[in-house]
């Protein structure tokens, strides 16, 4: 042995996204699912948030095979579709961890809002997003920043059809690889639904009011940071970034965090 420490990609990830998080703290985990980031035995003081409780959650992905769902933390808070400012006290918690959840929220600045109201100062939003160029968003246009402000001032709480139709059309089945070497390109990338399926299938949505889950926004790393700067420029929230980890090669995801100021 040389004495090196060796750290799993799998740690390695959980690091870059918890990065200045103290563990002493308390804080809520969105969305864990099977890959939950903070566990309680590194931070007693985690909670975790979700729209369904955890034998729900099991039964949804229990045929899903990239979902252990043995691996499902009990729920803290189940939401039902609620805002988390109805269920976390303003200024009561020191972070808030966001793994693969922000693309999916209907509208991002009042999710950021909401959030920055609940951390008292100094605390942190620690966020993983997937790169749209290297995930199944491959061929989907990148996200506009008056399409995020339109979300906000709409009050969104849905993903709107454009959103929908853009997901069920425009989806790839795409491997990171082979997206890196070039391989598979926004043009060639196989899509999830055949033309006919695809259209079947929204002709079966356009007017259902139930929740459809999508990603609502795409960006690339540098997309992402641009958009927060803009967010922060037009809107005044109080918020800095901490750190910045961009999508790396053969991966499909960046890292970001944010201080509350």
């Amino acid at each position: 042995m040389n004495g090196k420490v060796v750290t799993s990609a799998q740690e390695l990830r959980r690091l870059r996204i918890i990065t200045g998080i103290d563990r002493a703290t308390s804080g809520i985990e969105y969305g864990p699912l099977h890959r939950v980031v903070m566990t309680r035995e590194m931070c007693p003081g985690v909670r975790y948030v979700d729209y369904k409780p955890r034998e729900q959650l099991m039964a949804h992905y229990a045929h899903d095979p990239a979902v252990d769902v043995s691996l499902i933390p009990e729920i803290d808070i189940v939401t039902g579709g609620r805002q988390i400012t109805e269920f976390v006290p303003e200024e009561s918690i020191d972070f808030a961890i966001a793994s693969h959840v922000m693309e999916h929220v209907p509208d991002v600045i009042g999710w950021l809002e909401a959030n920055l109201r609940l951390l008292r100062p100094g605390g942190r939003i620690a966020l993983a997003f997937p790169d749209r160029r290297f995930c199944f968003d491959l061929a989907k246009q990148p996200t506009s920043f008056h399409e995020v402000v339109a979300a906000y001032l709409e009050k969104r709480t849905q993903p709107n059809f454009t959103q929908i139709c853009d997901h069920v059309i425009n989806c790839r089945k795409v491997t990171p690889g082979e997206v890196w070497n070039g391989t598979l390109t926004p043009q060639n990338a196989p899509p999830v639904h055949a033309t006919a399926a695809a259209v079947g299938l929204l002709r079966t949505l356009v007017h259902k009011t139930d929740y459809h889950d999508v990603h609502c926004w795409k960006f690339s790393d540098t997309e992402f940071m641009e958009m927060l700067g803009k967010i922060k420029q037009h809107f005044g929230l109080p918020f800095e970034v901490m750190s910045f980890y961009p999508t790396q090669r053969n991966t499909t995801e960046f890292f970001a965090s944010l201080i509350k100021t």
